[in-house]
């Protein structure tokens, strides 16, 4: 890359990256008068951390977030999470059938599969009654910022959601040489976000709201599935027990208790609780979902033990609820409040069924009108991750998106979403030096506390529109600037 491309692709992204803080503008500046930044051997520290091995690439450079960006983010991700844990209540009225009907599928022609049976007539009565794990469930908000701001695409709620490692992330951004000086010579200090101290305060306050823990010493056991070494060092007990403790002093409890890292056999689950080797456990948060939950599901139900999250996490991840409330935008079941956070923050989406609806002040009859709607749709199926499951028209043939309407509309559980124009911003790429990328914002909530800027990203341009890990997407990270 030649010094005057250099200067021109950072001198355009600047505008952008400002809009978080002056610093990034700053940044953009040091970078372009300090080679080293554009050498990826400066930021061993992070491109090459152990814990963050999931991601086929690590980008070295950070984005900077002052206080009141932070507390932006963190209204708009709390508020949108709230409302849509509650959409299910709202409009399914948390009836049996109906929630049944709503959800339930077939499995794929294809033989993908489907939504687990959990999601039945005879289940959903026991699944959404108190305790549900609704007002527990951890979430991943996956943005895509435009010109006119921040848009939810769509809501991953689990106890195993992608990016908890982002805070490793962000301490090696910390002593990577290049981000240090940079810190020093503008006289500023920044820190991560704190994603681990907040999922365990919300753990915390969580449990003692269930009753599952009082007082005293709180175990929690992160329940790691499969239980392999490499995927067991990714976490680390004693950090973690750190963290909880200064959570426990955050709520105005006395630190005790600890972290525990465990396969699911290893829990003793009855009616009197969840044990490990004798040892009470109060919460046990799921990760790498997988094994038989039961025995602690039950426990969960009679307020035993508190759960992240659970079978409900099949409900609460489902993308079709994303149509549920963008349905309903204009609806009085909402606040005024509510309204225009849906109308500033929410990507249109409907179901793929046979409707007539609008779409920006326009008819739109479905699924009629969506093949001459390649360019303008994303189609999703409901139940699908890691950026599977997903047909951004413009990527595709007509005869490619005629084939994924007709699958659509055969297995009855996909959505059509709007397809946003992401606002470029410039990071490091191996391959091209600095280069605009396309950026997903994820942004996590714990109930009532944010947790912090996962990034994922990819140079404009390149793959099918999905921007994912499983596609080759690069992990990033938000610093936060302290005053």
């Amino acid at each position: 890359m030649s010094a005057d491309t250099l200067m021109s692709t950072l001198d355009e992204a600047k505008p952008v990256h400002a809009r978080w803080s002056e610093v990034n503008r700053q940044f953009l500046d040091f970078v372009a008068t300090h080679p080293e930044c554009l050498d990826r051997g400066s930021y061993t520290g992070a491109c090459q951390a152990p814990r963050l091995r999931f991601y086929s690439s690590v980008q070295p450079w950070p984005l900077f977030f002052e206080p009141s960006r932070v507390s932006e983010l963190a209204a708009m991700a709390v508020g949108l999470d709230r409302l849509l844990k509650a959409a299910v209540g709202r409009f399914l009225r948390n009836d049996a059938r109906t929630i049944a009907d709503y959800y339930r599928m077939a499995p794929s022609a294809d033989g993908s599969p489907g939504m687990p049976d959990l999601i039945t007539e005879r289940s959903v009565p026991i699944l959404v009654a108190e305790p549900n794990g609704v007002a527990g469930a951890f979430s991943r908000g996956d943005y895509l910022e435009t010109p006119e701001g921040l848009k939810l695409l769509e809501i991953n709620s689990s106890g195993f959601i992608g990016g908890l490692a982002t805070d490793h992330l962000c301490e090696r951004y910390l002593e990577s040489e290049p981000t240090a000086r940079f810190l020093r010579q503008v006289n500023r200090r920044a820190r991560p976000m704190g994603i681990r101290r907040a999922m365990l305060r919300h753990v915390v306050e969580d449990s003692r709201r269930l009753g599952a823990w009082t007082e005293g010493d709180i175990n929690v056991a992160i329940v790691i599935y499969p239980n392999r070494p490499a995927i067991i060092a990714e976490y680390d007990a004693a950090e973690y027990t750190h963290e909880l403790h200064a959570a426990l002093v955050d709520a105005g409890h006395a630190p005790g208790g600890r972290v525990i890292l465990c396969s699911l056999e290893k829990l003793s689950a009855g009616p009197e609780g969840v044990t490990l080797a004798g040892e009470p456990v109060h919460a046990v948060v799921e990760q790498h979902g997988g094994g038989d939950f039961l025995p602690v599901f039950r426990a969960f139900k009679v307020g035993r033990v508190n759960l992240f999250s659970g079978p409900i996490k099949a409900i609460l991840s489902d993308k079709r609820n994303m149509a549920l409330v963008s349905e309903h935008a204009g609806s009085a079941d909402f606040t005024a409040a509510e309204r225009a956070l849906i109308e500033r923050h929410f990507a249109w989406t409907r179901r793929v069924l046979p409707s007539r609806t609008t779409f920006r002040g326009r008819p739109l009859n479905l699924p009629g009108d969506l093949p001459a709607g390649r360019d303008d749709f994303v189609l999703k199926k409901g139940c699908s991750n890691s950026g599977g499951g997903v047909v951004v028209g413009r990527f595709h043939t007509l005869d490619e998106w005629e084939q994924a309407i007709a699958r659509a509309v055969r297995e009855g559980d996909w959505v059509v979403q709007e397809r946003l124009e992401p606002v470029p911003y410039c990071f490091h790429d191996a391959r091209a030096g600095a280069v605009p990328h396309e950026v997903v914002w994820g942004l996590f909530a714990f109930g009532e506390h944010f947790g912090g800027v996962h990034l994922t990203m990819q140079p404009t341009g390149h793959g099918r529109g999905v921007v994912n890990p499983n596609q080759g997407a690069a992990l990033g990270a938000g610093l936060a600037l302290m005053d």
